[in-house]
């Protein structure tokens, strides 16, 4: 597998799991990233003679890029990107998770996401988290794909609330004793509304500390990627594990990676590179009573 570049690795995080058919304000913030990224690289680990200037200059100039990309440039970006990551083996096209949902299944509506390469996905994202969440020098690159994350509305996927805090810190240290630090955490591409829906998440987050209310969709979920599904069946006379393993039945025959994980004295359900909670419940459609599964995300 040859080495990724910075705007590779960076849509290997943030497209996964959003849907590859159809637009929506989360993915627009990922293209505008892929855009600011691809500027970026090309300083990215330069000689240190005029860095500090060069990476100015770059920097502001991704800015404008992101933020005054149209839809048919961005739509190009992502179907550029998406070939060459497929092309690679590293990205590939499965069923959106929501087209399991009975509204959606029952309708034939056709949902599809971009799932990333399990290995290439985790060392990413467990090599990025490593770097910030752990004493030591910040390489510029890690700091990058940072600010992408936190721009494009994606660092909550991969940090808790607390982490955050703690990437914060981290971030607001180096920036004081790093001009290049220092520049890029000030700078901003997201729109208003992005910038509404990260602060929305973040309290979504911290407020649904009960296991059971994670990941009830309130208003405005702008930039959520991760989907709270019902899954309709008929099963009489079984148990809450047989439950749970017709549930698994049905995503792996959609084309989802599933397995179960522990997880103290509860078993989570691991869909592609999402955590869920399942609750057998009945839901009522027409005051007809239907037998399913509510699946639930759970956050960091």
């Amino acid at each position: 597998m040859k080495e990724l570049s910075l705007s590779q690795r960076y849509a290997v995080i943030a497209l996964d799991g959003q849907e590859s058919l159809h637009p929506s304000v989360s993915k627009s913030a990922v293209i505008r990233g892929i855009a600011a990224a691809k500027v970026l690289e090309e300083v990215i680990g330069a000689d240190e003679d005029g860095r500090i200037s060069d990476f100015v200059s770059k920097l502001d100039e991704a800015v404008e890029l992101a933020k005054s990309l149209k839809k048919k440039e961005a739509k190009q970006i992502e179907n550029e990107m998406a070939a060459i990551l497929g092309a690679d083996g590293v990205m590939e096209e499965i069923p959106d998770i929501l087209g399991c949902d009975m509204d959606y299944y029952t309708a034939g509506v056709e949902l599809k996401a971009y799932r990333s390469d399990d290995d290439i996905y985790l060392r990413i994202r467990e090599g990025l988290r490593a770097d910030i969440l752990e004493d030591g020098a910040i390489s510029t690159e890690c700091a990058v794909l940072l600010w992408l994350l936190r721009e494009s509305g994606c660092i909550h996927d991969l940090f808790s609330v607390a982490e955050q805090d703690r990437v914060q810190a981290r971030m607001t240290e180096a920036a004081s004793e790093n001009e290049i630090f220092r520049v890029l955490w000030q700078a901003e591409f997201h729109s208003a509304v992005e910038s509404f829906a990260g602060r929305f998440l973040r309290a979504k987050h911290e407020l649904f500390k009960n296991p059971y209310l994670e990941g009830v969709n309130l208003i405005f979920p702008y930039l959520e990627r991760r989907k709270s599904i019902f899954i309709d069946f008929v099963i009489f006379g079984t148990d809450v594990k047989e439950r749970r393993i017709a549930v698994m039945e049905h995503l792996s025959k959609m084309g989802h990676y599933v397995e179960e994980v522990k997880s103290g004295s509860e078993t989570l359900i691991k869909v592609d590179h999402a955590y869920y909670r399942i609750f057998p419940t009945t839901k009522r459609s027409y005051k007809v009573p239907i037998q399913g599964a509510n699946l639930i995300p759970v956050y960091w």
